[in-house]
């Protein structure tokens, strides 16, 4: 079958390693902006919004607010709609750059990614996070959310000085697309899903090239950094490839977003979003008949949680996130099916594992 044109969009400058923030203006430069608005965090990486504020020359028009919640989306949406700005620089870590990406796509306006954390694959990804792209149809009646980052900013030196824990989620992220990729292929064979064999490959090189590292991601150093945030980007590329998550979200996210929406109803702070993935890839790679006893023992190696405990969540979320997880992306056909797990069936697949 012969298939028709295809569009896709990838990030155009990225500047990556030590001393990446000074480029900033360069960047700026490229977009050819003056009015900027520049999101970040409250803690962390509001420091370094402010270091790369006072370097840019004066001649910009320059605003940084920082973000809490969807409520503030909605507020920036508002005001930014009246006020014009020619660029969203979002500075920290998943959920600011999430946000920048999505205001930045309400507002039609590029985004400039500037992690300071390796936690997630959303550095380069088009896409934004399950529950603030849920949140945001609801509210704005928006179908969809797609920004790629017009450059990315990914300074080592930076995210190296976040606690080693965020690496590691990172590292879990990356975990996950083993199991997101043999979803892919599963939704392919059983209901003749579209596939890309290219964004497949670039998916699951970032999993290899983790799986080959082991030993140099137990030191938390420049060069580990390095690798985590090279192959996160490379995720990002996978699906602006693809046009779809596909080939870095399957059944082990919708294990994470699962339990996301649990937290939110019952109100608990979830874990951190690449350590849940790295939990669900665990499970669902069991019900694949991938190796899970090498994976757990990457896990543990590197010191990723490998049970509720480990995580801070006990036996019964677990259960309930596993029951729920299928009916997250009903669009989306991975190992767990159309009707999901029984409850005797995931009580078991967490009790030959170990989780709980």
């Amino acid at each position: 079958m012969i298939k028709g044109l295809e569009i896709f969009e990838v990030p155009s400058k990225v500047f990556f390693g030590p001393g990446a923030l000074s480029n900033v203006t360069h960047i700026l430069n490229i977009c050819s902006c003056k009015r900027i608005l520049f999101l970040t965090g409250r803690t962390h990486s509001r420091k370094f919004a402010e270091s790369v504020l006072e370097s840019i020359d004066k001649d910009y028009d320059l605003e940084i607010v920082d973000y809490g919640d969807v409520t503030d989306v909605l507020n920036l949406y508002q005001k930014y709609l009246e006020k014009k700005i020619d660029v969203v620089v979002g500075i920290g870590g998943g959920k600011v750059i999430d946000v920048a990406k999505a205001l930045a796509y309400i507002l039609d306006v590029p985004v400039v990614s500037v992690p300071t954390t390796a936690s997630h694959d959303g550095i380069s990804s088009p896409y934004v996070a399950y529950l603030l792209q849920l949140d945001l149809r609801q509210k704005l009646g928006l179908t969809k959310i797609y920004k790629v980052p017009k450059a990315i900013l990914a300074d080592t030196s930076v995210i190296k000085s976040a606690p080693r824990r965020y690496l590691l989620a990172g590292i879990g992220e990356i975990l996950g697309k083993i199991v997101a990729v043999r979803d892919w292929e599963l939704a392919a064979r059983v209901k003749g899903e579209e596939f890309s064999e290219f964004a497949a490959k670039l998916s699951l090189s970032s999993y290899e090239i983790v799986m080959r590292n082991i030993e140099k991601l137990k030191i938390h150093n420049e060069e580990s950094v390095r690798l985590v945030v090279k192959a996160l980007i490379g995720c990002g590329v996978a699906m602006a490839i693809a046009g779809s998550s596909r080939p870095c979200s399957g059944s082990e996210h919708m294990f994470c977003h699962a339990l996301d929406l649990l937290a939110r109803e019952q109100g608990f702070k979830p874990p951190l979003h690449g350590e849940v993935v790295a939990l669900g890839a665990l499970m669902m790679a069991y019900l694949h008949g991938l190796n899970w006893r090498k994976l757990k023992k990457v896990m543990k190696t590197l010191g990723l949680p490998t049970t509720a405990k480990e995580l801070g969540l006990d036996r019964e979320i677990i259960v309930e996130a596993l029951l729920l997880a299928h009916k997250i992306r009903p669009d989306r056909y991975t190992i767990l099916g159309s009707d999901g797990l029984t409850r005797k069936a995931a009580e078991n697949l967490i009790d030959v594992l170990g989780i709980a």
